[in-house]
């Protein structure tokens, strides 16, 4: 049996693993357009030090790949691929049969269309080439510089918090009320705003980009109200979008992402599946490391086994770390109609940083944000919302920041 597998990120490789552990005799073949190996996208952010290289990212040794007997093919682009054939083709010419398939070719970043943004040093942050024209550009810059983040999302907080460790002086410029919309309230973004402050980093909010500036490298940004923020740099980090053109030139059915049944399998294509931010599911393209885990392990099974297991969508979970800081965002955490079925507790310490809010619907957990908390706290909230556990015990020591949840347990 050979398996193809279009893309060497997080999703690829769980679906090789997958694979390889499942069929011990399979071939196992891997497209990736990049050149190098696969490397987390979290890690990019490390590459701007400059004690850093390429190779220090990359999540397996060159060895693994040959132990694990999976031909890598890097550095090439398929261009469609043919279900009737059962075969891809490849931009060079050449084309490759399979038995079964998986497209897990990722997303690429949206550039808004602002003006000013082809102008030099204005860059955004997706793949290892990116990062390495971010950290050779920093590089010429004056130790002090201002640069300049649109958008106040993860990777763009993430981005200012690297650019500050590389003695420069970045500003997030954030087009909505709060900092990381997806996962805080406004609450919650105030305490992670004030921290980011007192870092030195400045953030503006409810502010628009409404041009980037410099005759032919940048050196300001021109906001809402006529303000110009000074810049030698700039990042875009405003989103990220479905690497669809493949599934176009393939006939896939396609909306945000590559449309896929309940079995990660490509409607109507019984060999091909879908994974990670190329896929949709119900609607919905997730764009997270968690659902990708999910989506590719079961997608991988279900090419080997045929259709032996199931996805029933994703729980919404981050975890990660942001200015030093633990995040965890779990499941609903801001429902857009508060009706008398939800039950909304919040606790907060703003000397130690802290915040927490659970999402209960019927006394039952649906959601919960947690700022500043270590110790494990985030197993025991991923654990309260996957169980949807009944609080109605609990809402008296749920006002209490020194509440454990897992004291729940």
């Amino acid at each position: 049996m050979k398996y193809v597998i279009i893309g060497l990120g997080i999703s690829g490789v769980t679906a090789a693993k997958t694979i390889r552990s499942l069929d011990k005799e399979a071939e196992i073949e891997i497209f990736s357009d990049e050149m190098s190996y696969y490397y987390p996208r979290p890690k990019l952010f490390k590459l701007l030090s400059k004690k850093m290289s390429a190779r220090d990212i990359y999540f397996y040794e060159p060895s693994w790949y040959i132990k694990n007997n999976f031909a890598l093919r890097l550095g090439i682009n398929v261009d469609r691929v043919d279900t009737k054939a059962h075969k891809i083709y490849l931009n060079d010419g050449g084309s490759v049969g399979y038995d079964k398939l998986l497209i897990a070719n990722g997303a690429h970043s949206f550039v808004p269309p602002i003006p000013g943004n082809e102008l030099q040093g204005v860059y955004t942050l997706r793949n290892l080439k990116d990062a390495m024209g971010i950290k050779e550009y920093s590089e010429f810059l004056e130790n002090g510089s201002n640069v300049a983040v649109i958008g106040g999302g993860v990777l763009g907080l993430e981005m200012a918090h690297s650019l500050k460790l590389n003695n420069l002086n970045p500003t997030v410029i954030e087009y909505g009320p709060y900092l990381l919309p997806r996962q805080l309230d406004e609450e919650g973004a105030e305490i992670l705003r004030t921290k980011f402050e007192k870092e030195g980093i400045r953030i503006r909010v409810n502010t628009k980009t409404e041009s980037i500036d410099g005759k032919n490298s940048v050196d300001s940004v021109s906001v809402s109200g006529g303000e110009k923020i000074p810049a030698k740099m700039v990042i875009l980090s405003t989103g990220v979008r479905s690497n669809i053109e493949l599934a176009k030139k393939s006939n896939f059915s396609v909306n945000r992402g590559i449309v896929v049944d309940d079995f990660l399998h490509i409607t109507d294509e019984s060999d091909v599946f879908a994974a990670g931010d190329i896929a949709e599911h119900n609607g919905k393209v997730y764009g997270i490391i968690p659902p990708a885990l999910e989506q590719a392990t079961i997608a991988a099974k279900n090419m080997v086994k045929d259709f032996s297991a199931q996805y029933k969508g994703s729980i919404p979970n981050n975890t990660l770390k942001v200015v030093g800081m633990e995040l965890t965002s779990i499941g609903e955490i801001n429902p857009q109609e508060i009706t008398t079925e939800y039950t909304i507790l919040k606790a907060k310490s703003e000397s130690e940083g802290k915040y927490r809010k659970v999402v209960l619907k019927n006394n039952k957990v649906v959601g919960i944000i947690l700022l500043g908390f270590t110790g494990g706290e985030s197993v025991y909230a991923s654990k309260l919302v996957r169980d949807q556990k009944d609080l109605s015990n609990h809402f008296k020591e749920l006002e209490d920041i020194s509440f454990s949840l897992k004291s729940i347990y």
